[in-house]
């Protein structure tokens, strides 16, 4: 199976210059945790969670009007291709520690977005799904042990 057959097309994104509010409120609307930011040319250069909305700007105090690009998580940020075989995506998700992946294509540009959700969605070992989740949820362990 490769990554095309399981992605989520329609690929919701803002450039680096949106506002803060703009891409809150698209987050909240259309029910996303996880939008990635391109530039001008449409190229991926970051992405935005509604962590990093919460971490970085109401803890910091920071304005509604300040640009995501302020905000974003710019890497490294897990990409794959669509040819990509999904379980060499599982495996880079599960060593890297992340549940989500850009699907880019030759020019960077999002075309797709795979999650856990939707690994487990399509995967008919449950075993396989559940070592994957571990390994990703170590990540949030060790960041609430020492964070």
């Amino acid at each position: 199976m490769q990554c095309r057959d399981v992605m989520l097309t329609l690929v919701y994104k803002c450039t680096e210059h949106t506002p803060a509010i703009e891409c809150a409120r698209l987050m909240r609307d259309e029910k996303l945790g996880f939008m990635p930011v391109v530039d001008s040319g449409g190229k991926l250069v970051g992405v935005v969670t509604d962590r990093d909305l919460t971490i970085r700007l109401l803890a910091s105090d920071l304005p509604s009007s300040t640009p995501v690009r302020d905000l974003m998580s710019t890497g490294p940020l897990l990409t794959c291709d669509a040819e990509e075989s999904l379980h060499g995506l599982e495996a880079r998700m599960g060593a890297e520690k992340r549940s989500r992946a850009v699907v880019v294509n030759a020019g960077r540009e999002p075309v797709g977005i795979i999650s856990l959700s939707d690994i487990a969605r399509i995967e008919r070992s449950a075993a396989r799904t559940g070592r994957l989740l571990q390994q990703v949820a170590q990540r949030e362990s060790v960041a609430l042990v020492h964070g």
